[in-house]
């Protein structure tokens, strides 16, 4: 507003300016508080930084090596624990449809969509082939060791895999959410694997599983070249939460590129760990890692069988949607057959639990809306999913728990949303609570406000100009 403190005023345009003003001061609030410069609270991410986007060369060069200011890899990965056997519970003679599928009407939604055509990149720990995924599953690279993305040592990639894209099998009742869908395997992370690193500022010999999230954003970055219609992110990164944050701007260049190249990026939320401390309702003191650039993702927070919100949860403002999370059932690695269960790198049996195996649902149902609706961008596909899903209060706002509710797949192929009954209307899309994308997606609330922000100012800036034709066509009248 300053340009107009040069310029003459009218007594009677001096009214209406300051009005004006009045209302673009009003519909204020709906800018976020996270645009303002050195000023983010903590669990805000910042504005994307597009110079941190991975290289070409980097994207491309497996395996992955860790040079980062702080530590260097000093040898190859090396296998701590014998690769996986899976846990089988008796659940490679499930006959029953499991819980979680008939909570969510998969077996409804199917006769809509199947995901053919879609692409769904799986960076994982890798996916083992299988007899349910044959014909559909591609080798997206390894970025752990020199061998291929259908390399699953830990079994959690091909667990995940088969939650999204399992083809029917009459001998059981379980399928994947897409069943038509291609997989897309790219082993980016791996417990079972320890990394030799030297610490640059103590020169000490330290050791991590492999993969972070630098090897996280170049995974995504080939996943998007590899021609991924969604990716699903079934892994996390937490760190503590601090005002005015930077925490691996590449990984969120990279999510930010994929979304705006027309994928759609689904994450977990991640699980309550030593590393991962659970948020208090209204206050964030652990952020994760990639569900924290909610702008350019769809975070997933798990539910149990119930449909209540799982403590294992992590909560956050980021969170988007919820699925189940608990008793999950899926492709056993190494053979034909299913599994309740896995081992871990120290051979204790763990279920399929965790927002890891809530995530494959809503990738799978991302599949099935790109299906159905070819013609939805990404950030449409993520507002349909949102605006579909059913919250535990049936309301249509978030909450940090399970975000807009538990997804239904059956009403995000089927439901009429507000935006799509009129002939001329343009979809709206979901508001998102950092509010830094380069292309804001504001609710309905908000839009609203802008709108009559928008609509009051031209209407004061035409009588603005009425005045003034009028004073110019009438300079005799004398001026009040």
């Amino acid at each position: 507003m300053r340009a107009l403190t040069g310029h003459r005023r009218t007594p009677l345009v001096a009214p209406l300016m300051t009005a004006a003003l009045a209302l673009l001061c009003l519909a204020g609030p709906a800018w976020p508080v996270a645009a303002q410069p050195g000023n983010r609270p903590p669990g805000v991410p910042p504005p994307v930084d597009l110079t941190a986007l991975p290289t070409p060369a980097s994207v491309n060069t497996l395996p992955y090596l860790v040079s980062t200011p702080a530590a260097q890899q000093t040898g190859p990965p090396t296998r701590q624990a014998p690769c996986q056997q899976p846990v089988t519970s008796g659940a490679q003679d499930l006959v029953t449809e499991p819980t979680a599928q008939r909570r969510l009407r998969i077996r409804k939604a199917q006769e809509y969509a199947t995901g053919r055509g879609q692409r769904v990149a799986v960076i994982d720990s890798g996916v083992q082939p299988h007899p349910r995924l044959l014909g559909r599953l591609i080798d997206g690279g390894d970025y752990i060791e020199n061998r291929s993305g259908l390399f699953d040592c830990d079994g959690h990639g091909t667990a995940v895999a088969g939650l999204i894209a399992a083809a029917p099998d009459a001998r059981t009742g379980f399928v994947g959410v897409a069943p038509a869908a291609e997989i897309l395997a790219i082993r980016q992370g791996s417990t079972f694997y320890s990394v030799p690193l030297r610490q640059l500022t103590t020169g000490q010999q330290t050791s991590s599983s492999a993969g972070d999230t630098r090897s996280m954003a170049a995974a995504v970055m080939r996943a998007v070249q590899l021609g991924a219609t969604v990716i699903n992110i079934s892994e996390a990164a937490c760190f503590p939460a601090e005002p005015n944050q930077v925490n691996a701007p590449d990984l969120q260049a990279a999510v930010h590129y994929a979304v705006e190249h027309n994928v759609v990026v689904v994450v977990a939320a991640a699980n309550v760990s030593n590393i991962c401390k659970q948020n208090s309702p209204g206050v964030v003191t652990t952020i994760s890692s990639p569900g924290w650039f909610d702008a350019d993702v769809l975070t997933v927070a798990a539910t149990y069988d119930d449909g209540q919100p799982a403590d294992f949860s992590i909560r956050g403002p980021w969170v988007d949607v919820a699925a189940p999370g608990t008793g999950a059932v899926s492709l056993a690695p190494g053979r034909a057959g299913l599994t309740a269960g896995l081992l871990d790198a120290r051979s204790q049996a763990y279920p399929l639990s965790g927002t890891s195996f809530a995530a494959p649902y809503v990738a799978g149902l991302a599949a099935l809306v790109r299906d159905r609706f070819t013609n939805l961008s990404a950030r449409q596909v993520i507002h349909r999913i949102e605006q579909t899903a059913r919250h535990p209060a049936g309301r249509r706002e978030r909450n940090e728990d399970v975000g807009y509710g538990m997804i239904d797949p059956v009403a995000a192929l089927t439901a009429v949303l507000p935006e799509e009954r009129s002939p001329q209307a343009q979809p709206v899309l979901p508001s998102k609570r950092d509010g830094l994308r380069s292309t804001p997606r504001p609710n309905s609330t908000l839009a609203l406000a802008g709108s009559a922000a928008a609509l009051g100012a031209l209407g004061l800036a035409l009588m603005v100009v009425q005045t003034v034709k009028r004073q110019r066509r009438c300079p005799h009248q004398p001026r009040h």
